[in-house]
This record gives structure tokens, sequence and C-alpha cells, in this order.
């Protein structure tokens, strides 16, 4: 709160209720800047070695649908071939349009990465929010 005199009579003062930002404008300005040279560290890439799965064991009743993928690159939903475009309607005729169910994708580890989120794209484009990449257990 600020206070300033009146010109005519020097005794009587007045308040002035102004709001000076100066201050709040600065301290913005200087979070703004942080934040702006902290946010590129937070997601920049780190090279990490990334470890093997340790899997939980599943207790769902349900028959699980899972999507194979061989090291020559043919995939098969099941136990059935099939072509990589064929792959949403045959999940959805299989789950009866349910888009929770999970899909599992099992893949050859010598299979080119590529290839696996070819096929994990297919899934996701198809409504399946529930994609589960299937790791051996670490011994």
């Amino acid at each position: 709160m600020a206070f300033s005199f009146d010109s005519k009579n020097s005794k009587k003062r007045r308040i002035v209720s102004d709001i000076n930002i100066t201050p709040f404008v600065d301290v913005l300005l200087v979070l703004l800047i942080i934040f702006m040279v902290a946010a590129p560290m937070m997601t920049s890439s780190i090279n990490i070695d990334l470890p093997k799965g340790a899997a939980t064991p599943s207790n769902e009743k349900i028959q699980p649908i899972s999507i194979s993928v061989k090291s020559d690159g043919s995939i098969f939903l099941q136990d059935e071939s099939i072509k990589l475009a064929t792959i949403p309607s045959r999940l959805l005729q299989i789950t009866g349009n349910n888009l929770s169910n999970k899909i599992y994708v099992r893949a050859d580890k010598n299979l080119d990465y590529g290839r696996v989120m070819e096929v994990v794209r297919i899934v996701s484009v198809a409504g399946f929010n529930q994609v589960v990449l299937a790791t051996e257990l670490a011994q």
C-alpha cells in the first residue's frame, strides 16, 4: 500500500490503490526463463541399457490374444498366419469389438524393431489401447 500527499495541503495523505505489477512481471519472466531452460533437460534422451523383462503371472481367466512375429517377418494371430493389413478386422472379430482386451505382441529378439512397431501401431490404430510386449523371464 502506498501513500501520496495532496499538493494543496501537505498534511493530508490519501491511499493510492494502484497495484504495482512491475515486480510481479519480473518474477514471472525469471520463472519463464527457468522453465524454458529446464524443460528440454527433462525430455532429452539418455543412453541407457534397458533391463530384461520381469513378467508377473497373469491371473486372467480369458485366453490371451497374441500376435507373434517371427524372425523372417511373418505374422501370426494366435496360431494362424495373417497379413499386416488384416490384423485390425480380425482382432475386432475375435474380441467381439471389445477394445478393452489385452493384445500380447511376441517378437523374435533378432527381428528389426521397426517391424515390431508396425504391428503395435496397427493394433493401436484398430482401437486397442492395452498392447503388451511379451518378454522372457530374466534368469
